[in-house]
C-alpha cells in the first residue's frame, strides 16, 4: 500500500496541470460569484424570479436542469481532456528521462505501474475536478440564500443536501465514464512507448481509419463506430441514466472497443518490459 501511495504522489507532483487548471477555473468562478453577489439588480437583470406563491413552472425546472448540465458537462469534459493529455505521455516521460531504470530497480511490477497510472488518470483526476462541481453548487446555493426571494433558475440549489448529493452523483458518473475511457487510455499508453508523439499519431490514425473507408468504398461503419465510442463517456456524464451509454452505443461496438482495450493492455505490458 505504501508503494502505491508513493507512486500516486509522484504522479501528482509530475503533473501540475491536474491542480493548476481546476484552481484557475475555481478562481474565475469565485470572481464571477463575487460580481453576481454584489449586483443590486441581480434578480431583475439576470434571473427569472419565482412567483409569489412559491410555485415553480416547467420552464424554470428545465432552465435549472440546463444549468446543472452545463456544470457537470463542462467539468466532466475538463476531466476527460486532462486525462487525454496525461495518458499519452506518462510512460513516454519515464523513458525519455531515463527514470524507468530507477523504477525497474524497485520492487514494483509493470502491472502495478499500469494500475497506478490508470487510477491516477481515471480516478484521481475526476476526483480533483469534482471539487469544482461541489464549489459551483455551493456558491449557487449561497447566491440563492443571499437574495430576498429564491431564484427560480437556482431551484435545484435550494439546500446544502442537494449540493452534497449532486457532488456524489457526479463522482459516480465519472467512475462510469472512467471505465468507458479505459480501452482508449490503454491504447494511448501502449502507443506512447513506441513513438515520440503518441497523441499526434493517435489522432492521425483515427482520422485515417475514419475517412479512408468513406473515400475509397463509401463505407461509414468505421466512422460510426468511432463516433459512438467517443461519445460514450459524455453520454455517461450527461444522460439521465449513465449506464444507458453502453446500449446506446450498441453492444457490438462496445464489445469491439473492449477487445481493443484487452489488446492494448497486453501490448502495453509487453512494451514496458523492454527498454529501447
Amino acid at each position: 500500500m505504501g508503494s502505491i501511495i508513493a507512486m500516486l504522489h509522484k504522479e501528482w507532483i509530475e503533473n501540475p496541470l491536474v491542480t493548476r487548471i481546476p484552481l484557475f477555473i475555481f478562481a474565475c468562478g469565485v470572481l464571477l460569484f463575487i460580481s453576481l453577489l454584489s449586483s443590486s439588480n441581480l434578480q431583475h437583470n439576470m434571473f427569472f424570479q419565482m412567483s409569489v406563491n412559491g410555485s415553480v413552472s416547467d420552464i424554470h425546472l428545465e432552465m435549472g436542469d440546463d444549468i446543472n448540465m452545463l456544470i457537470t458537462g463542462g467539468i466532466g469534459l475538463l476531466s476527460i481532456l486532462l486525462g487525454t493529455q496525461y495518458f499519452p505521455r506518462t510512460l513516454r516521460k519515464e523513458r525519455s528521462e531515463g527514470s524507468i531504470m530507477f523504477w525497474r530497480s524497485m520492487p514494483v511490477s509493470d502491472v502495478k505501474t499500469h494500475l497506478v497510472k490508470l487510477a491516477f488518470g481515471l480516478l484521481v483526476i475526476p476526483l480533483v475536478c469534482s471539487s469544482l462541481v461541489f464549489f459551483a453548487d455551493f456558491m449557487l446555493w449561497l447566491l440563492n440564500v443571499s437574495t430576498e426571494q429564491q431564484l427560480a433558475l437556482l431551484f435545484r440549489q435550494a439546500s446544502l443536501a442537494y449540493v452534497v448529493l449532486h457532488w456524489g452523483e457526479f463522482l459516480l458518473r465519472m467512475i462510469v465514464a472512467g471505465l468507458l475511457l479505459l480501452p482508449l487510455a490503454l491504447t494511448a499508453m501502449a502507443i506512447s512507448q513506441k513513438v515520440n508523439s503518441p497523441l499526434l499519431v493517435l489522432l492521425v490514425a483515427i482520422y485515417a481509419l475514419r475517412w479512408m473507408p468513406i473515400a475509397l468504398f463509401g463505407d461509414y461503419h468505421i466512422d460510426q463506430f468511432f463516433s459512438e465510442i467517443f461519445y460514450l463517456p459524455l453520454h455517461a456524464i450527461l444522460a439521465p441514466n449513465p449506464f444507458s451509454a453502453i446500449p446506446a452505443a450498441g453492444w457490438i461496438n462496445v464489445a469491439i472497443y473492449a477487445f481493443i482495450g484487452v489488446l492494448a493492455w497486453t501490448a502495453s505490458l509487453k512494451f514496458s518490459r523492454t527498454v529501447n
